[in-house]
């Protein structure tokens, strides 16, 4: 099962190379410099600059070790086309460094964060001070209002993740959060945003025009928690040691909208799909042979243009791989057992750059074509799997797709099988349908209830009210009751035991 993953600030490097001096600022600083040019008349508005020099120099005076790093650049993101700032204690010396995220309309500094170049972050603080050094920062920053943004206490458990919530009607908005990373010695290590659950808000939009949710008519807390039985997901996961397994129960994330009292819409990768399995073996004797398969499956030759063949044989695993490569990248490979020549996986890849315009597929319908492909192979016990992952890339014009192995109908963590489909020609580029090796799987006719699974959990984590964007239209924010965004727990439907990934034995 997916695990959810705590987000991190993006930097983005990539700039145009144009270099401009900016007198407005260069008086102040011992080097100032815009680098890039901006998406409308070639350069950065006058107006806007002298905002942005207000308020990165209202930053220095709250975070003072950014009186450090005196060079300062403004740089026109080529990606995002957004403005940052760059500020470096020479101009020779590059690392470390501080990046300023900013406001295209009024210049004011959303986001920073200390680069210096180490591993990993970590903080011997007390966490107790981290946070009053964080609410400080939100009052000089903001206010003694803090602009309604209020510290998630708790959330705020560990000293790279302090988290500030915005509130509107009183009720937390899931979308707008800051989070703090507090060093060792109390300074402000990054300011980013998002709390690694809830996508976060642009940068540029202008929360007043959200239109939230009634908060008098929403559904009483009681009776949508006795719905939240539906959100507990069952499925066999994998322990710490990659050997045994357990029955677990996970929390959905998705929560109950409040206003309608139902539970918010499945995605698709929550669907169980459907094969009709062939058990189809092919036999590989020689490169010609499997070059002529991958041509026949994808609709590309490896062998055409400038590539070089190889051979790579694993006697551990008793499986060798064929692969075609250029000089710098491999453009095909296929998988066989050393003995037999059974292919068990492949893959084509098409180096030559895309473009979404020619997609003549949809996403349905390249899910049926995956479908398909991957039913010629599959054993003819797997007659069908839960959708675990499905995305578009633009850039390749493909569609990937992961599915899950089922067990007396229950998703098993780990038993991965892949599918990428060409959005043009509808063929599988990529098909993995290898079955891993056996496996024991408790047996579950004892385990408890999705009831009792549910009232455990939200004995503990009892559900709260928040507002959150609407998925298709990012200027309504919904109603929800949601159990608080806490640690990956769940519970052993065997033991009746919380549990987390890696940490075994009760976490009660």
């Amino acid at each position: 099962m997916n695990k959810w993953t705590k987000s991190v600030l993006a930097i983005m490097t990539a700039s145009l190379t144009v270099t401009t001096p900016i007198s407005s600022m260069a008086a102040k600083e011992s080097s100032v410099t815009v680098q890039g040019e901006s998406k409308g008349d070639g350069a950065i508005d006058e107006k806007l600059i002298r905002k942005i020099e207000k308020s990165v120099e209202r930053l220095v005076q709250i975070v003072p070790y950014l009186k450090n790093y005196p060079i300062t650049e403004l740089e026109m993101n080529a990606e995002t086309s957004r403005i940052e700032v760059k500020k470096y204690q020479t101009k020779e010396k590059k690392a470390p460094f501080v990046i300023l995220h900013v406001d295209q309309d009024s210049g004011e500094v959303k986001f920073f964060s200390h680069i210096i170049g180490k591993g990993g972050f970590s903080s011997t603080y007390p966490l107790e001070d981290a946070k009053k050094r964080a609410t400080e920062f939100m009052k000089q920053w903001y206010g003694e209002g803090m602009a309604d943004y209020q510290l998630d206490e708790e959330a705020s458990n560990r000293n790279s993740s302090i988290l500030f919530r915005k509130r509107v009607n009183g009720i937390p908005f899931r979308n707008d959060t800051l989070n703090f990373a507090i060093n060792s010695e109390g300074q402000i290590q990054h300011l980013a945003r998002g709390d690694g659950y809830a996508e976060p808000v642009e940068m540029e939009q202008d929360i007043s025009k959200i239109q939230f949710a009634d908060p008098n008519k929403v559904h009483p807390k009681e009776k949508v928690e006795a719905m939240f039985a539906s959100a507990m997901k069952p499925y066999y996961g994998r322990s710490a040691d990659g050997q045994s397994y357990r029955f677990l129960y996970a929390p959905s994330h998705e929560g109950i909208n409040a206003s309608r009292g139902a539970e918010l819409s499945a995605k698709q990768n929550d669907k169980i799909i459907q094969f009709q399995p062939k058990a189809k073996q092919t036999i590989i004797k020689s490169k010609e042979e499997a070059a002529a398969f991958l041509a026949a499956q994808t609709g590309y030759n490896p062998t055409k243009g400038r590539a070089t063949f190889q051979e790579e044989s694993h006697p551990k695993t008793g499986i060798t791989n064929y692969l075609w490569m250029t000089e710098e990248e491999v453009i095909a490979n296929i998988f066989f057992e050393t003995k037999t020549g059974k292919v068990t996986n492949y893959q084509v890849l098409d180096t030559k750059r895309k473009s979404a315009a020619d997609k003549k597929l949809s996403e349905e319908q390249a899910l049926k074509a995956a479908v398909e492909a991957m039913s010629e192979f599959l054993p003819l016990t797997d007659k069908e799997m839960v959708i675990t992952a499905n995305r578009y890339e633009p850039d390749q014009n493909l569609f990937k797709f992961d599915f899950t192995m089922l067990h007396r109908g229950y998703p098993v963590d780990g038993m991965l099988r892949q599918a990428h489909v060409d959005a043009v020609t509808g063929k599988a580029t990529l098909l993995d349908w290898r079955v891993s090796q056996t496996i024991k799987l408790p047996d579950i006719k004892n385990a408890m209830t999705k009831e009792e699974a549910a009232k455990k959990f939200l004995k503990k984590y009892p559900m709260k009210l928040y507002y959150s964007l609407d998925e298709e239209n990012n200027n309504i924010a919904e109603l929800v009751y949601i159990s608080p965004l806490v640690s990956n727990e769940e519970i052993d439907a065997l033991t009746g035991e919380f549990y987390t990934y890696g940490e075994e034995g009760e976490s009660e």
